[in-house]
């Protein structure tokens, strides 16, 4: 149902690598680390591209950029748990890295973990500009997720209500996407079915 629209994030995203982050750097071989890592990332060398950003690191360990792009590389050669180290490291230091939240939503949804992707993507939401397409997509992450924790644990109220709102938010931002039409009669359905407030864990294929 969403395969094609999640590849076209995924391209999106390696095409934007530097679009959540911003700093400025202090010698030209730093700058160098990330421009071989990211060229390796894009173009499909993840073996070349790890490499690059461990080296970034080894020159500078302070350098959280590095350790987020080491993070979305690992998490591309599906090394999903040595990326989630990575990543809740740079969140230990910097607790409102978006860059850090959403390599961490993507893994875990790569990953078939659910429950930690939405929470990854929730905290990257409020730090999210809402003009990007980072902001659209997000909401996709989190109405998808909550789509699939439905059919499996079940959501709450209140977490049917955030399911709802996100995929409204991202219909309303992308209404010609070739997933509208179908993200709107899942949500018409499920409406439809819904439970009173006064069932706590909703469960429904």
């Amino acid at each position: 149902m969403y395969l094609t629209f999640k590849s076209k994030l995924m391209i999106k995203l390696i095409l934007t690598l530097l679009v959540l982050l911003t700093v400025s750097f202090e010698s030209l071989a730093q700058e160098d680390y990330l421009k071989k890592g990211n060229a390796f990332l894009n173009s499909g060398k993840l073996d070349k591209a790890e490499r690059a950003f461990r080296d970034g690191i080894k020159s500078d360990s302070t350098n959280l950029i590095y350790k987020c792009q080491l993070g979305l590389t690992l998490i591309q050669e599906k090394n999903y748990l040595a990326a989630e180290t990575v990543l809740n490291d740079v969140l230990k230091i910097d607790p409102k890295n978006i860059a850090a939240y959403w390599y961490s939503g993507i893994g875990y949804f790569e990953n078939a973990q659910d429950r930690k992707s939405v929470g990854a993507f929730l905290k990257a939401l409020p730090l999210i500009d809402k003009n990007s397409e980072q902001y659209y997509s997000v909401n996709w992450y989190i109405g998808k997720c909550y789509a699939n924790l439905l059919k499996t644990e079940g959501l709450t109220y209140a977490e049917t209500d955030q399911m709802f709102s996100c995929y409204n938010e991202y219909m309303r931002l992308q209404p010609n996407a070739e997933d509208s039409q179908k993200i709107k009669e899942y949500l018409d359905r499920k409406k439809a079915r819904r439970p009173p407030a006064n069932v706590k864990r909703w469960v429904d294929l």
